[in-house]
């Protein structure tokens, strides 16, 4: 009679198995460790997983769920904000501190799986490397159509590339992960996301319809004594 998996045993599994490819790699992390921190026996691994490869295409896969969950909530901002703006002009600041709320929480996601990010750069793309392929050409995709439709708005400058706009967005933070992976402190991660923002609407903002955002004066320099 077949052994039958016991109920919660996968999760364990899972959480193990980011544990080791977060501190060793796909290609050095061993099934029998991963058996080990969750308590069970490496035959019983098998009962889950055909490899230690499967289980870490299973944990990038609910990463890029996640992204995705998370994209969709930027939508709903990004719409929000839209008809706040249709009812009269507003600030930009006022546009830039709720996007960079949202992407700041983006942000705080990848933090968290920093470590799997780079396991995954570290293992060549593979095994999951059309799986991610296929996820960053979909964000493209909608970074490029949400950008688009806001030139149409004419919230947006015309004259810009909608594709080279989301080539810079997804690179933006494909890059700020791969930086994330060598700190061992959290940094500001609102300061980035506004950042990020601010460089971008500073080139793709159309000023003749959206007022700028407040800029600070600089301090007068004191007298020498």
């Amino acid at each position: 009679m077949p052994r039958v998996p016991r109920p919660g045993v996968h999760d364990a599994l899972l959480h193990a198995a980011r544990d080791e490819f977060s501190r060793r790699g796909v290609d050095r992390a061993r099934v029998e460790d991963i058996a080990l921190r969750a308590g069970i026996s490496k035959g019983a691994f098998y009962l889950h997983f055909r490899t230690k490869e499967d289980a870490f295409r299973e944990i990038v896969q609910r990463l890029l769920g996640a992204l995705h969950d998370h994209a969709e909530r930027r939508q709903e901002v990004e719409d929000r904000i839209s008809r706040e703006e249709a009812a009269g002009p507003a600030p930009l600041a006022r546009r830039l501190d709720a996007e960079s709320a949202i992407d700041a929480e983006l942000l705080d996601l990848l933090w968290r799986n920093r470590q799997i990010l780079a396991a995954l750069d570290g293992s060549g793309g593979q095994p999951c490397g059309e799986l991610v392929a296929d996820f960053r050409g979909g964000m493209r995709a909608l970074v490029s159509s949400r950008i688009l439709q806001r030139q149409r708005a004419g919230q947006l400058r015309p004259d810009v590339d909608p594709g080279v706009v989301a080539d810079v967005v997804v690179g933006a933070h494909e890059g700020l992960a791969r930086r994330m992976a060598a700190m061992k402190e959290k940094p500001d991660l609102a300061a980035w996301a506004r950042s990020l923002l601010v460089v971008l609407y500073e080139g793709i903002v159309d000023r003749a319809g959206v007022p700028a955002a407040p800029r600070r004066r600089p301090r007068p320099a004191r007298a020498s004594v």
